[in-house]
């Protein structure tokens, strides 16, 4: 390895962030370089082989994001404060045992020890509040519960299979609230008919195999097999709560419908709908319509929406394998039309469309989060914020897309066919038919200078991990970070393995602008007519490296000073031509070594490494500059 001599030249192209550009020839063909602004005072730490990262900073650079957080933290909480509160209480599944009346269905017909249960053919009513124990079958009947609307009534399922040709299995059609629950040890089978015959023209409910039209709690220990031939499995028209049990839906429509609320305290439940697997649907008032889960095993494979809320859907813990949009083709496996919140849990989906979509709000507080879609990973038509957690996309069109997007922490992968992260105005977006290229947010497929309308857009990052790699069959359309808008970054540590056609490039913001003045980014493109750099408003230094040869995909790149302290270790998964870098430890002025080739050792999430296992060759020294 040896040291080469820069000698001055002139880049032609006009370009906001290329200045005092350099020619270096050691290794590949040529290397140049710009730098941005100068540093503050700062030490930084990069992501090892476990793809961590952190970075550390003191004097002017600030990366402590805690009172934009804050802000999120109190809008999230008081969008959800203004939810219906649940109906559900620990004290609605108590009941004393020696009151409880006994219903034996015996497959045409029932007995009852109660008055207030009748027996009309296959058809038996309960009249009046209490707590009710059903086993046995019906072969073509139903049970309806008919009580006043301030009554309340238990119905424990002890072993039940009851089956209606024309109708809902279990019907409570008034009550003031209802609660079934599943006995210890017990399966339970609920089954309806492809066609209902109502009462009369005027109505078309009930209209699912578990009915109720009061506020309905499932609980217990044992097991609910549900299988609706005609629209949805369980629905209530007031709020549904789901404390317990193990629940198997198959639904010709709707799997499990909560028209106020839906909320998952526990359970296992699995649920195969050819509509939406989990839905609330009261778009008449602001605090219904909700979505929340809690807790519990959830699987949920959805025609249309994996999870539907008119307003907002809350995860705060539970595990969720969702796989949306099998029938539709349009499918999106989490759907809050307000808000979409998540504070923990983990979340496993598929879907045809966005994976999460808010046509408002996306903020991810916690959890950990797998997303595959043939649109977006995440989507925010106003805004997505990430205060924490884990977030990997694995397949997508665009990763992140939004008006803003703010990443205060987390660690976020993402794998796109198009922009990692973008943001543009949300009316700019284009719906497609699955598998077509369209427009996107962008303007015209591929990016060209000129096509995107700059306006009042952003993406903030304050803190966090992101690695970006953009890949696959239309990889040529993408850019790793792209801005119609700006770009600000203070903090955290951000590596993108950016597009190899020459269209795009690790960052685009043409005609906006990006300010950095805090953390760690290294990005990659082939070189192009859209390649960018660190914008010059900077006030940390950045390097800007292009050369005259493609260099391949693996082959790491070393930055250190003139000392040997390593700055950064990256190695990027697609070919590349440019490298864009940036860290609290540039300073203005001081030059640096630039190494190509060479190995390392582990595994990483970012590309980015401790160090590296064999030196790479000197392929030049150069200098940051303001």
């Amino acid at each position: 390895m040896h040291r080469s001599t820069p000698a001055p030249t002139t880049d032609t192209r006009s370009t906001s962030s290329r200045r005092n550009t350099w020619y270096l020839a050691p290794l590949v063909a040529t290397l140049l370089v710009i730098a941005g602004c100068s540093a503050g005072e700062s030490s930084q730490s990069a992501a090892g082989s476990d793809g961590a990262a952190t970075v550390e900073t003191t004097g002017d650079v600030e990366t402590d994001t805690a009172g934009d957080t804050d802000d999120e933290a109190t809008a999230i909480e008081a969008a959800t404060t203004e939810n219906q509160e649940s109906h559900f209480d620990e004290a609605d599944l108590e009941y004393d045992d020696s009151a409880v009346v006994t219903i034996a269905l015996d497959g045409t017909t029932a007995t009852a020890d109660s008055g207030d249960v009748s027996v009309d053919g296959s058809t038996v009513t309960i009249s009046a509040a209490g707590t009710y124990s059903l086993s046995g079958s019906l072969a073509d009947g139903q049970v309806v519960v008919d009580v006043a609307d301030t009554d309340d009534v238990i119905l424990i399922l002890d072993g039940v299979e009851i089956t209606n040709a024309d109708g809902a299995a279990i019907a409570v059609m008034e009550a003031d609230s209802a609660v079934v629950m599943l006995a210890d040890g017990t399966t339970n089978q609920l089954t309806d008919g492809a066609t209902y015959s109502f009462p009369d023209a005027d109505t078309d409910e009930p209209n699912a195999t578990l009915y109720s039209a009061a506020d309905l709690t499932i609980a217990g220990t044992g097991e609910l097999v549900v299988e609706a031939n005609y629209n949805d499995g369980i629905t209530s028209k007031d709020g549904l709560v789901i404390e317990s049990g193990t629940i198997s839906v198959v639904a010709a429509d709707d799997g499990i419908r909560g028209k106020d609320y839906l909320i998952v305290e526990g359970g296992t439940i699995t649920v195969d709908a050819a509509g939406d697997g989990f839905k609330a649907d009261n778009e008449e008032d602001a605090e219904r319509g909700y979505v929340l889960v809690a807790d519990g095993v959830i699987g949920i494979t959805a025609g249309d929406d994996g999870i539907q809320a008119a307003t907002d859907v809350e995860v705060t813990g539970g595990q969720l394998t969702i796989d949306a949009g099998t029938v539709s083709g349009t499918g999106r496996a989490v759907q809050g039309d307000v808000l979409v919140t998540i504070g923990g849990g983990v979340i496993d989906a598929t879907s045809v469309d966005d994976a999460i979509h808010s046509n408002n709000e996306v903020v991810i507080d916690g959890g950990t989060i797998v997303l595959a879609s043939g649109d977006d990973g995440i989507h925010g038509d106003l805004a997505v914020t990430i205060n924490g957690g884990t977030i990997t996309v694995t397949d997508s069109f665009e990763g992140i897309e939004s008006e803003v997007i703010t990443v205060n922490d987390g660690i976020i992968d993402i794998t796109s066919n198009d922009d990692g992260l973008n943001v543009a105005s949300a009316e700019a977006s284009t719906t497609t038919e699955a598998g077509d290229q369209g427009l996107g947010r962008g303007g015209a497929p591929g990016g060209a200078p000129g096509d995107e309308a700059v306006g009042d857009y952003y993406i903030n990052i304050n803190g966090g991990t992101i690695a970006i790699t953009v890949t696959g069959a239309l990889a040529e359309q993408g850019d790793g970070i792209d801005a119609n808008g700006h770009i600000v970054m203070t903090g955290g540590v951000v590596a993108v393995s950016g597009p190899t056609d020459t269209r795009n490039s690790a960052l685009d913001y043409s005609g906006g602008s990006f300010s950095m003045s805090g953390g760690l980014l290294i990005g990659t493109n082939v070189d192009g007519r859209n390649s960018e750099g660190v914008g010059t408003g900077s006030s940390q230094a950045s390097l800007y490296l292009t050369s005259g040869s493609t260099i391949g995909a693996g082959t790491v790149v070393q930055i250190e000073t003139t000392d040997g302290e390593s700055l950064v270790t990256f190695a990027p998964e697609n070919d590349y031509s440019v490298i864009v870098f940036s860290s609290p430890d540039l300073v203005a002025g001081e030059s640096y070594d630039v190494y190509l080739g060479g190995s390392v050792d582990g595994d990483s999430a970012t590309g980015l490494y401790d160090e590296v296992a064999v030196a790479g060759e000197l392929a030049g020294t150069v200098t940051a500059t303001v």
